[in-house]
């Protein structure tokens, strides 16, 4: 969150044009947030902050706390309306097929009406950030982004919180594993992703018809999940 060495980053002016949202795991960061403006959803909690260098802050952003709120004289509502219009300003959402983001590809999908540029199967995947990479993820926030894409998909939406920077997209469809899914998350999380910029290891699903973004509970209850784990432990003993 704030670091001692983001300080100079800060100042008794309020600058608007420094805000940024950003995104992290709420039961990981609890204490902190509580000394901060922030909104929790979904087990996911948004917060206020500026951008500053990443060989500051691997996260790219110094947190806003309520002592410094107070010395702007301004309120929640206000940072939190103006944090947003700056990122959707100068670090605008960028979707993209993830084939392109794995060869370095500049190019975004375009998220007004209109086709794809290629075909669409049921196991595409795409990526939400934006042209930085820098606290992407909090675009699945963006009631105006994701309805766009799940328009464009044609879709209701499962989402993957692969970091705090970027999320995966695809096509909800009957066929759709969602366990499968949250192993995948899982499995990334531990074996990839930097511990200071996981956001979580749960999946989230976007409701094309309602416009909600919620998370999704296991198939089985985790007590379930360890109960059937241990019966087969005991099984193996026996046999």
């Amino acid at each position: 969150m704030a670091l001692e060495e983001c300080k100079e980053y800060f100042s008794d002016k309020y600058w608007t044009d420094r805000l940024a949202v950003a995104v992290c795991n709420a039961g990981r960061y609890g204490e902190e947030l509580s000394d901060m403006p922030h909104e929790q959803r979904e087990g996911l909690a948004l917060f206020y902050g500026v951008r500053v260098p990443s060989e500051k802050n691997s996260a790219g952003i110094a947190a806003i706390h309520n002592s410094q709120m107070k010395r702007w004289g301004i309120s929640e509502e206000q940072l939190k309306k103006d944090a947003w219009e700056n990122m959707r300003n100068q670090f605008p959402a960028v979707f993209q097929h993830i084939e392109d983001v794995i060869y370095g590809s500049q190019r975004g999908i375009p998220l007004e009406p209109g086709e794809l540029d290629r075909e669409v199967t049921d196991q595409s995947m795409f990526v939400l950030s934006n042209r930085e990479k820098v606290q992407g993820a909090v675009y699945m926030f963006d009631e105006t982004v994701m309805e766009k894409i799940a328009e464009k998909l044609d879709s209701s939406l499962v989402i993957l919180p692969s970091s705090i920077h970027e999320t995966i997209i695809i096509k909800e469809t009957e066929d759709t594993d969602i366990d499968f899914m949250r192993n995948m998350v899982i499995d990334a999380n531990e074996m990839i992703v930097d511990s200071k910029l996981r956001l979580s290891d749960e999946v989230y699903r976007y409701d094309r018809d309602t416009h909600t973004l919620s998370l999704v509970k296991p198939s089985q209850p985790e007590e379930e999940i360890g109960a059937a784990l241990d019966e087969g432990v005991c099984q193996c003993m026996v046999q």
